[in-house]
């Protein structure tokens, strides 16, 4: 693969309505960059965030680096006037980096069908998931204006010519595998690709099967949790989270598996090289909001999917999983699981 990339979160708002950064300074940012392009062996990162000054900071930070910079907002339940304002803002920042010779992508949105308020009945990203599963129970003004896939990827092409207007480098989406997207108005197709137990057999195949649009093909996240069997849970292992007491801590009975999480990080990149893929991006380098623990019953950490493990005082220490993306990235044409 061409870009071996990892995501690098600058602070997004969460589902409890805190942020998953609330303090990021520069110095920070810079030690966290030089660690993704000089130790992990990375040729790109994909900057997420909702703060465009933060985005930008960090984005002309990972430039001076030498990495090829993917600036991908977020902004979790805005409706669609916000989402398409901060892509608006984004795109002005993008295309100040790329005019000065940036080697710069911008990524609109990532899985909006459940992200963005107003798309999918459902206050909340946990109740727009369960709506997709049933689409019948929808109220009827969400198809007064046509098939809900039709105005999803209208809304795209929308976003898509409005970023043009201030962006002259390549655009993509970040899909989630449920969404059907129209790739038409993009330079190239991104998806979303964690594989669980219940696409275990088939997600090389569909990867595969995006080739057909003609256009280079790039995980824009894949990732696994760090416990015994997170494998099998994908992109849902975060919710397993005990909020029971009113602080949240690992469900009980998950086991910290850090062996587990590079396993399947080494396993999904050969898989990525298999498929034929341009590139791939870790999700993700760094999760203060899931912070460590020496008690493994508050360890938020386990199931957390960062390459480091973060300490309440601030401190980051390396996980195995670190280890072996380093080796997968460092490494052309040596399996990742040699």
């Amino acid at each position: 693969m061409r870009i071996k990339g990892v995501t690098y979160d600058t602070g997004t708002p969460t589902v409890d309505g805190s942020v998953t950064r609330p303090e990021l300074t520069a110095a920070t940012m810079e030690r966290e960059l030089a660690a993704i392009a000089g130790e992990l062996n990375c040729t790109a990162v994909r900057i997420t965030g909702d703060d465009v000054t933060r985005l930008r900071q960090a984005a002309e930070t990972a430039t001076g680096l030498g990495l090829a910079v993917w600036i991908s907002p977020m902004s979790p339940n805005a409706d669609e006037v916000a989402t398409l304002g901060l892509i608006t803002a984004a795109a002005e920042v993008a295309g100040e980096l790329h005019r000065a010779g940036g080697d710069v992508t911008l990524v609109i949105g990532c899985e909006l069908s459940v992200f963005m308020a107003g798309l999918v009945p459902g206050a909340d990203i946990a109740a727009r998931l369960a709506s997709l599963a049933d689409p019948m129970g929808w109220p009827p003004e969400y198809f007064a204006a046509g098939p809900p896939p039709v105005r999803f990827n209208a809304l795209l092409a929308d976003a898509v010519a409005a970023a043009r207007q201030h962006f002259a480098g390549p655009v993509g989406y970040a899909a989630g595998l449920w969404e059907d997207i129209d790739w038409t108005p993009f330079d190239l197709v991104a998806v979303d690709a964690y594989r669980d137990a219940a696409n275990a057999t088939t997600l090389r195949a569909t990867l595969e099967s995006l080739h057909r649009h003609g256009k280079p093909v790039v995980a824009a996240e894949f990732g696994c949790a760090t416990f015994t069997g997170a494998a099998d849970h994908g992109s849902a292992a975060w919710m397993l989270v005990d909020r029971s007491t009113g602080t949240r801590r690992p469900r009980p009975g998950l086991v910290r598996d850090e062996a587990a999480q590079a396993r399947e990080l080494a396993s999904l990149i050969d898989l990525f090289t298999a498929a034929g893929l341009a590139g791939a991006f870790v999700f993700t380098y760094v999760t203060p909001a899931y912070p460590a623990a020496e008690d493994p019953s508050d360890d938020l950490d386990t199931v957390g999917y960062g390459l480091v493990r973060s300490w309440p005082d601030g401190r980051t220490t390396p996980k195995a999983a670190f280890a072996a993306v380093a080796r997968a990235y460092g490494a052309p044409g040596v399996p990742s699981t040699a």
